[in-house]
């Protein structure tokens, strides 16, 4: 996997969390999120040329609320803070690349928001 930083984050991290998949095709953009942006942040997959795109908004101002759940049932809303802009693109990325897994192991990839969620929170260790 290589990654390509154009922010100021540290992005190590990336690495030791895609370590046990085969991602030596990936490769993943981190960047500030375009100027003028209001959202805190945004993540992208595209399937076929093995690329992640996670932007980060510079002027966030942290801890960062994330809800996740299914959006059709506020009941299994829940909510969690992220403290850093590290931690905050370590969630976008896993989210993302649990897409980019799916998607190489042939599981269609269309409305997987909540698991794509739950194995970015598992993985960093939020959920269990």
């Amino acid at each position: 996997m290589e990654v390509i930083n154009s922010t100021g984050l540290g992005t190590d991290r990336l690495n030791e969390y895609a370590a046990p998949y085969d991602t030596k095709d990936l490769r993943v953009y981190v960047r500030d999120i375009r100027k003028g942006a209001r959202a805190q942040y945004s993540g992208v997959c595209y399937y076929k040329e093995h690329r992640i795109r996670v932007s980060v908004n510079s002027k966030n101002k942290y801890p960062v609320t994330l809800r996740t759940g299914s959006p059709f049932d506020r009941s299994s809303w829940r909510y969690y803070k992220m403290e850093t802009p590290e931690r905050l693109m370590e969630f976008v990325f896993l989210h993302e690349l649990s897409h980019y897994l799916d998607y190489r192991n042939g599981i269609p990839v269309r409305c997987k928001q909540t698991k794509a969620d739950s194995f970015a929170l598992k993985k960093m260790g939020l959920l269990d």
